[in-house]
């Protein structure tokens, strides 16, 4: 059965008072967009972050629920000693809520309480140490000279599952897993890492952690002589116990870091074997440096040496492909200019071949700003063509004035050495200038003193959101590049759970369909509308398009299923958020009636 919806039956059952912002062609280029969503963080922008907390993010699906979950790791801004506790923001339908009390508090340490123990904490990452499936999380703290092991050394939460009712039983951290570190005269001291790269260098499934360390800092806080640990491995004997393998797998030189600031482990060099890629800066060696995994003798690093990419002062380094050809490429964040860099290939040694340094574009008159750290490759407009973000916040220099940098890859065709990557901007004015920088949606206001950005489908509907945590605290970015959202919440039939699907961008003028699959055959359905969602009891399950402004009668055809058709979505709508779910008589369901999923459609 198809149906026009005769413009969706919106212009004349709803009214919105919305429309789209015109702005200057000459130097807007749209080609992402995102919109600030208070109500998707349920918690207020200063209590994640501000002029004197600084924030990082880390993403991943801790209660294995479908939705990305966020954990926060805070302290003192820049090199400055003040701890801080840890948040966990559990995803809730697309809502990340502060439930760091219930599900991150536990601790196998006597007055310890999880997350909401303050630490120092630089770093975080999420994995699967102990090979049950749940992904785990691990934090990294620095600039706790003289504090007990639990304060001062990275700390392991294990992801405890859920119980026998399927309820997740959330974090606890178990101190035992990770051992006390000792300086090569055998003195127990306090590490200072500030990066922390998670995966398996071994071969053996198990991820490993690699610690870069930092010494003396630009704020006088200088390390006592003889307590200097350098980077650190800690290799997973397969059941989440880590030990201290450093000088068995790396030489001294490749441990060597003077103020090392970022780490990545991956395989860089396509052997299978991951490899560490890490960043050390301010003091001697000024490096972004490769360490390569030797393929004959997997995670003994001894034989090969270092290798070095070069940047005048780098900071902070992410690595992706960003030309299509098949090499890893890197972005640097440098204390002066910040740059990207192509692979081009791999030489003798299988150690790949760099070309030269490459400068980033800009619309607006000025370029980056400075000092700058957390870099990050991402396709944000889905595309296939990776993305920069490099945060402004510095590793060493707490600076509120300056701004997080959006480089759009411009894309072309494989393999082009001639790849423009573009901060674009609404207007060619100033870096603080007026209009939306980087992104439509965004500001410079938005963007300034950004410490760090989390990415995640935080609303499910197929694209990146972001959360943006700088000095004015911390704010949710929905992506809008693709407007369909699930919610959730269907109510299974005889089919199982009914379907509801959308397609099409949602523009004025665009074709687009609605289609509801798996409910039962030739039966009576309604579809639900609503520019609101107030989820409330309905014949056994719930309804989110509460209260509805649309209830259209239709009948399912033999397979279960409602194929719904527009060829012009109405003008009117920019900016409202839609909410649709259908309910269909089904006597195999509770209450004879069963519910699709919840369906989010963001215009734009």
């Amino acid at each position: 059965m198809s149906m026009k919806l005769a413009g969706v039956a919106l212009a004349t059952s709803i009214t919105f008072g919305f429309a789209l912002s015109s702005i200057s062609a000459q130097e807007n280029v749209p080609w992402v967009r995102f919109s600030r969503q208070p109500s998707m963080l349920a918690v207020t922008p200063l209590s994640v972050s501000d002029s004197t907390t600084q924030v990082l993010f880390r993403t991943g699906d801790l209660d294995k629920d479908g939705w990305d979950d966020v954990v926060a790791v805070r302290k003192a801004a820049a090199a400055q000693i003040g701890k801080r506790p840890a948040l966990l923001l559990r995803n809730d339908h697309g809502v990340l809520k502060d439930q760091t009390t219930l599900y991150a508090s536990a601790s196998d340490v006597a007055g310890d309480s999880g997350f909401l123990t303050p630490c120092n904490n630089y770093e975080a990452a999420i994995g699967d140490v102990n090979g049950d499936t749940w992904p785990d999380v691990v934090t990294c703290a620095a600039l706790s000279d003289g504090n007990p092991k639990k304060l001062s050394h990275p700390r392991v939460y294990v992801n405890l599952g859920n119980d026998g009712g399927g309820h997740w039983l959330g974090l606890r951290h178990e101190e035992g897993r990770f051992p006390q570190l000792l300086t090569l005269g055998g003195l127990a001291v306090a590490p200072r890492f500030s990066g922390l790269g998670l995966a398996d260098v071994t071969g053996d499934g198990f991820p490993d952690m690699y610690f870069v360390d930092f010494d003396g800092t630009d704020t006088g806080i200088s390390e006592q002589v003889g307590n200097d640990l350098n980077d650190r491995l800690l290799v997973n004997d397969g059941n989440g116990y880590f030990t201290d393998q450093s000088f068995v797998a790396l030489t001294t030189a490749q441990l060597k870091s003077g103020n090392g600031s970022d780490v990545e482990v991956l395989d860089i060099n396509e052997d299978g074997h991951n490899d560490i890629i890490k960043v050390s800066s301010l003091n001697s060696p000024i490096v972004a440096r490769i360490l390569s995994n030797n393929p004959a003798s997997v995670g003994d690093f001894t034989a090969m040496g270092v290798s070095d990419m070069g940047s005048p002062a780098p900071v902070g380094i992410d690595v992706g492909d960003l030309n299509h050809d098949a090499f890893k490429d890197v972005v640097f964040a440098d204390d002066g200019k910040d740059r990207f860099r192509f692979g081009t290939g791999f030489d003798g040694a299988n150690k790949m071949i760099w070309g030269p340094l490459k400068n980033f574009s800009f619309v607006s008159t000025t370029g980056d700003d400075g000092f700058a750290f957390h870099t990050y490759i991402r396709d944000l407009d889905g595309d296939g063509w990776n993305d920069a973000l490099i945060c402004s916040n510095a590793f060493e220099h707490p600076d509120c004035a300056r701004r997080l940098h959006i480089y759009h890859n411009t894309g072309s065709v494989p393999g082009d050495m001639d790849l423009v990557m573009r901060e674009e901007a609404e207007f060619a004015n100033t870096g603080s200038g007026t209009g939306w920088k980087g992104v439509v949606g965004m500001t410079a206001v938005d963007e300034k003193g950004t410490y760090d950005v989390g990415f995640g489908d935080f609303d499910k509907d197929g694209d990146l959101d972001l959360l943006v945590g700088t000095c004015t605290g911390t704010q949710f970015f929905r992506n809008e590049t693709k407007p369909w959202t699930d919610l959730g919440f269907a109510l299974p039939g005889i089919a199982g759970a009914p379907q509801l699907a959308g397609e099409g961008p949602l523009t004025t003028g665009s074709a687009g369909t609605l289609t509801l699959g798996n409910a039962a055959p030739s039966a009576l359905s309604l579809l639900f509308l609503s520019a609101t969602s107030a989820p409330a009891p309905f014949k056994c399950g719930t309804l989110l398009p509460v209260p509805w402004a649309l209830a259209l009668s239709l009948v399912t055809d033999g397979t279960g299923g409602i194929p719904l058709t527009w060829a012009a979505w109405p003008a009117g709508l920019s900016g409202v958020s839609l909410c649709w779910q259908a309910a269909t008589q089904d006597a195999a369901a509770a209450c004879g009636v069963s519910l699709s999923n919840a369906l989010r459609s963001d215009v734009p």
